[in-house]
């Protein structure tokens, strides 16, 4: 079992590493998706609610809830699309085909701009951006390719 958890603890610390240089990289960050609190809080009260009995478990523990609290931050990264979510991923901005921005005016309350990003193989991302639109595409087009269509769209 210790040899199964020290495999976990490696495994986790080298996920944390790679969330870390690329949440790094981002350059306009998007808002922060609570579910992973959320998926966080189960996990921990699932996690502790058992006996903690070695130094691997609990920096097992430790790794695993610090990971699920990271994966709530993404953003546009200076070299790739860092998506958030528990299944987050990186996107090459080469493999995206269109950008899809919604802006939304609430009363008393920031803008913010939900933009969808469409993969060459028809996968949409949406993540929402404290920003006006204007300042959201122009942030884009810094690291999109220029062929790439954004599309200002209403709700």
């Amino acid at each position: 079992m210790t040899g199964l958890l020290i495999f976990l603890d490696i495994m986790f610390i080298a996920v944390f590493g790679f969330n870390l240089y690329w949440q790094s990289q981002i350059i306009v960050p998007a808002k922060y998706k609570s579910s992973c609190l959320i998926l966080a809080a189960i996990f921990a009260v699932w996690i502790l609610s058992g006996p903690i009995n070695s130094w691997a478990y609990i920096i097992m523990a430790a790794a695993f809830l610090t990971v699920t609290l990271m994966q709530g931050t993404g953003g546009i990264g200076a070299k790739r699309l860092v998506t958030n979510g528990f299944f987050a991923t990186l996107i090459n901005y080469k493999s995206i085909s269109h950008v899809t921005l919604i802006p939304v005016q609430v009363l008393h309350a920031k803008p913010q701009v939900i933009s969808i990003f469409t993969t060459i193989n028809r996968q949409n991302i949406q993540m929402t951006f404290n920003r006006s639109v204007d300042e959201l595409k122009q942030e884009l087009r810094q690291v999109i390719p220029q062929n790439i269509e954004i599309e200002v769209s209403q709700l």
